[in-house]
């Protein structure tokens, strides 16, 4: 069709260039409210005071710019780091040896399954909304990993497109915790707050090899009341620690300079987000990968909860009290959530010491197998499908936003 005047006539972008030229230099009316306000003692600011922006500034991440003193003597040496990507070979029992931590037991802390308790009805039909928002209304399409068949190796199916295991991960921990915070009210959630895409680096010596965790949190919830410990420092004598001989604790790791640095994303000097609370974590399979490319098993998966919570609680250790500490003046507890989008790992963590090396006193970790939030969310013949929905993971999600 030919573009003539009749047609542009009608156009609304010339409508919208006419407003803008013809009222562009409009002046400003002499308004003689600020001698009215005067007179009554009001003063008047000028607006151009409350609309300019503040500056910039960082307030997650805090540099360290040295770990302690032993650092000094770090620079000709060389360390093996652990990163996101990274799991370790022999699993938990490797993850115990590295951060001198004790499996206590296959389950929640009975603190904590006192908090888990029956949810109505309609907060049940809530949480499935939510699941199906999640993962099988959200608009996102990217491609999803490929279909491989033991049966058939060479057989190439078809490319598939949807929402990556990522995207679940984040849409269901950010809308529980949204609904935990609807359920609770003010009285524990006015003492919350989240930090998103958390960088944590923690260096650690253990029987003169030197340890990198460099790690990141997805979402890190904070409290101004810290978590009380768990159990006594003391207790569990009868515990062993695991035997991995003859691999060495540090097998699988990479090898690499040293950072000279620590970073912790949250501030513990400021008034709302003080102290660690619960870290939630995403586990990628499309990332996370073994070197020897076999299958990662779930006993590996469980230790990157491991790690990951021993760092958080490690680099907050640091910040509270002072980067030369060994001996903690009291235990720091974190808790930690790990999913792919389907399958969720619940487990606590209490750091005790950072004297890795240190025989007497362990640090403690209480775990319980995966649990499916549901078997199946997808389409099925064109039409949404929600099937095997499980209000177990729910459940534990609210007693760890409850716990205190």
């Amino acid at each position: 069709m030919k573009f003539t005047q009749v047609l542009y006539k009608i156009h609304i972008g010339k409508a919208i260039r006419y407003l803008w030229q013809h009222q562009r230099e409009r002046p400003i009316v002499y308004n003689p409210v600020h001698k009215v306000l005067a007179s009554m003692g009001i003063t008047v600011e000028d607006a151009l005071k409350v609309v300019t922006p503040p500056p910039k500034h960082t307030p997650y991440v805090i540099e360290i710019d040295t770990i302690s003193n032993t650092v000094k003597n770090w620079e000709d040496k060389k360390c093996v780091v652990f990163e996101d990507h990274n799991v370790l070979q022999e699993g938990i029992s490797q993850a115990c040896l590295l951060t001198n931590t004790l499996q206590i037991d296959d389950q929640l802390p009975q603190k904590v399954k006192e908090l888990i308790t029956d949810i109505p009805a309609d907060v049940n039909n809530t949480v499935k909304r939510i699941v199906c928002t999640s993962t099988i209304y959200d608009p996102q399409q990217v491609k999803l990993p490929i279909i491989k068949d033991p049966e058939r190796p060479a057989w190439v199916f078809p490319r598939r497109y949807g929402i990556s295991s990522t995207r679940k991960m984040h849409n269901l921990s950010k809308k529980f915790l949204q609904l935990c915070e609807s359920l609770n009210g003010l009285n524990i959630a006015q003492y919350r707050s989240i930090v998103h895409n958390g960088l944590c680096c923690v260096g650690i010596d253990r029987e003169r090899d030197l340890i990198q965790f460099s790690l990141k949190m997805d979402l890190m919830m904070t409290s101004t009341i810290p978590l009380s410990p768990v159990a006594d420092v003391n207790t569990h004598p009868e515990l062993h620690m695991p035997d991995i001989y003859p691999l060495h604790h540090c097998i699988g790791l990479r090898k690499s300079d040293i950072c000279k640095y620590e970073i912790f994303p949250i501030n513990i000097k400021s008034p709302i987000v003080s102290n660690i609370h619960t870290i939630f974590i995403n586990y990628d399979p499309e990332e996370v990968k073994n070197l020897t490319e076999l299958p990662v098993t779930e006993d590996q998966i469980y230790a990157r909860s491991l790690i990951k919570s021993f760092t958080a609680a490690a680099g907050f250790a640091r910040q509270k009290f002072g980067t030369e500490v060994k001996e903690l003046p009291e235990p720091v507890v974190v808790q930690c959530v790990q999913s792919d989008g389907q399958k969720f790992h619940f487990s606590v963590y209490q750091l005790n010491t950072l004297d890795l090396d240190n025989e007497n006193i362990r640090n403690f970790w209480w775990s319980e197998p995966f649990i499916k939030l549901y078997e199946l969310a997808d389409y099925e013949d064109a039409r949404p499908c929600l099937r095997g929905y499980n209000n177990a993971v729910f459940k534990r999600f609210l007693a760890f936003y409850q716990n205190k």
